[in-house]
């Protein structure tokens, strides 16, 4: 289990000597990644947004072409996505798992890592009627899609070298969000990395609306479960498993208030729509990334896990 108490806001533990060697050894990703290099990397991402949105268009799938090339990565997954696509970038092959997260990365790591991917959603369609179209469009044959529940997963044990997931865990109601972590403890390799990222606020907060997290509207029209934001002592308290190490925690945040205008209907409708294809500037320029929540408006939290050695 993580306790907080480090330099960088949690503590973790090694079993022994002959285990940090093995760590050094294996072809796991070194964890002290800066900011700019990250950001290039979601850079690239955008960039590969416009080729997967001209195959979709070769199959007359227009509006999800324009859709992929103009609005590749929101404002709120350009620095998660960065981030993922930079410890992604460190392991040299092997499983990737991606959990119900934004699908335009795992196209990514199939195409230019040569991952073996799984992306999984629980009901999502665009799944199959898009990701996979585009995937095989692009010869991918290393991409496969499902739908799956990150409560059960039907995958075997120790099968993966990475999972990860962005802005999901929270919209799965009850426990579910420590059922999700503990399926993904399972289905890591030992030695494997879990990349998470939620909501995060200074204070906790379960929010409801009248619709799901898909956008349906609840059956009575009265609200309903939507998401959790986090704080600093549920993140502990929820996203803590054994068998897994929190190798690193970030803060993500915004210096000046683009999230309250751009998340509302405050603004017109013409320039929301303008602004679509710039968030991933906004975001590069206006997101800060820290270990502590003491400054600007926190929006979000980033853990990164490693399965302990000796969990099976």
């Amino acid at each position: 289990m993580s306790q907080l108490g480090s330099p960088m806001g949690w503590q973790s533990s090694v079993p022994n000597e002959s285990v940090i060697w093995f760590y050094s050894k294996v072809n796991m990703p070194q964890l002290g990644l800066s900011f700019a290099r990250s950001r290039f990397e979601a850079f690239k991402l955008c960039a590969y947004g416009a080729r997967v949105g001209l195959s979709l268009s070769a199959k007359g799938l227009i509006a999800d072409a324009l859709k992929t090339a103009i609005y590749p990565v929101g404002y709120w997954r350009f620095v998660a996505s960065a981030y993922l696509l930079s410890y992604a970038s460190k392991i040299r092959g092997g499983r990737v798992l991606d959990v119900a997260s934004p699908k335009l990365a795992s196209l990514y790591l199939a195409s230019k890592h040569n991952f073996d991917v799984q992306a999984i959603d629980l009901d999502d369609p665009k799944i199959f009627s898009r990701w996979k179209v585009a995937a095989d469009v692009l010869k991918l044959e290393n991409y496969n899609v499902s739908f799956q529940d990150a409560r059960q997963l039907q995958f075997p044990d120790n099968h993966f070298d990475f999972v990860y997931s962005i802005s999901v865990i929270e919209h799965i109601p009850e426990d579910g969000d420590a059922r999700a972590l503990n399926e993904f403890r399972r289905v890591l390799k030992p030695g494997g990395i879990a990349l998470l990222e939620v909501p995060y606020r200074r204070t906790f907060e379960t929010i409801y609306r009248p619709y799901s997290s898909k956008g349906t509207p609840s059956p009575d029209g009265k609200p309903v479960f939507y998401e959790r934001h986090y704080d600093f002592c549920s993140l502990d308290k929820r996203l803590s498993v054994s068998g897994m190490i929190v190798e690193k925690r970030l803060i993500l945040g915004e210096w000046l208030p683009v999230d309250p205008l751009i998340a509302t209907r405050r603004l017109p409708r013409a320039i929301r729509v303008a602004i679509l294809p710039f968030e991933p500037l906004l975001a590069a320029g206006n997101y800060w990334t820290r270990v502590d929540d003491k400054k600007g408006r926190p929006l979000a939290a980033l853990l990164v896990y490693r399965k302990n050695l000796l969990t099976t």
